[in-house]
């Protein structure tokens, strides 16, 4: 039976500042119920309402760095988590810098009582490696290449067991009960008759779990193509246009080309194009589509609320 796929919602497209059709930096995952945000630029909590992004089980927050148009939304979605009299943790990890300025959007109000903890997870700048690990999936992190530090991000789900044949099962005599779970375990049986049935004759290899990648703010570097190597969806920065290559080289942002590049050479499924300058709108936000597909030919062009569906593999 497929497993219910996961859902990524992208809030907001625009670089540096809003526009009236575009909002700013923040991306909703959702696998099986749990909510995971990226970034949380201004307005962050209002394009969740628009997209009714569940926040039952909504526990953690990854920023990628400390510039306004991805952090600037935090105060108004904890106020609103604190009205909504939030009780369990909420997990925010970042670069250095993080725990600061959220203790100043709590402590500055006065009169304002918390009525949740918030568990702040620094990193120093260039930290490599795993930042957070669940029962089912794990986060890890490399340093991106912009004026600040900032980390780009790789949500990997661990490996399930193989499919477990049941039609052969049948044909051996397994009898349906705890005998089929041990063999999915892994552990082999005896059945009534003497014979022993193995693993590897009812359950197939392991199935990898889905990989998406998170890449912004950032200038075209390796990093990102590893962070992106393989990934089911990779949704990667793309302020400029050709056009503009020379801007985005002193900014330390990426071309649409060149993100579509580490897309190319990462060999993901999915790659959705995001944070656009605001300069471009309508007929120019075409002519990025077409240049960014003349290297990623299936190239997704983000909107603000658009959503993108992750299926398993041999599912899609």
């Amino acid at each position: 039976m497929a497993r219910p796929p996961i859902e990524v919602v992208i809030l907001g497209t625009s670089s540096a500042a809003p526009t009236v059709r575009r909002g700013l930096s923040g991306t909703v995952l959702i696998r099986e119920g749990e909510t995971v945000l990226f970034d949380c630029g201004e307005g962050t909590q209002f394009r969740m309402l628009a997209a009714e992004v569940p926040r039952r089980k909504f526990h953690h927050i990854f920023i990628t760095h400390l510039h306004g148009d991805h952090i600037f939304g935090l105060g108004g979605l904890i106020s609103s988590l604190n009205l909504a009299q939030r009780e369990y943790p909420l997990h925010v990890w970042g670069p250095r810098g993080v725990r600061r300025f959220i203790e100043f959007l709590v402590n500055f109000p006065r009169r304002t009582r918390l009525g949740f903890k918030i568990d702040i997870h620094e990193f120093a700048p260039g930290y490599e490696g795993v930042i957070c690990e669940s029962k089912e999936w794990t986060v890890t992190s490399l340093p991106l290449d912009h004026t600040i530090p900032s980390m780009g991000y790789r949500f990997e789900e661990h490996e399930l067991p193989g499919r477990f044949d049941g039609t052969k099962a049948d044909e051996l005599g397994v009898p349906f009960g705890p005998e089929r779970g041990i063999l999915q375990r892994g552990e082999a049986i005896t059945l009534e008759n003497g014979r022993t049935v193995t693993p590897e004759e009812l359950v197939g290899e392991a199935r990898p779990g889905r990989i998406v990648s998170y890449c912004t703010d950032t200038a075209f570097t390796d990093t990102a193509r590893k962070l992106a190597q393989n990934a089911d969806l990779l949704i990667h920065e793309a302020t400029y246009g050709d056009e503009f290559l020379e801007m985005a080289i002193d900014r330390k942002h990426s071309t649409i080309r060149q993100a579509a590049t580490i897309a190319k050479d990462a060999e993901v499924r999915k790659f959705v194009a995001t944070h656009f300058s605001t300069r471009y709108d309508g007929p120019l936000l075409r002519d990025l589509k077409t240049e960014g597909r003349e290297v990623f030919p299936d190239l997704i062009l983000a909107k603000d609320l658009l959503r993108v569906e992750v299926h398993d593999r041999d599912d899609a």
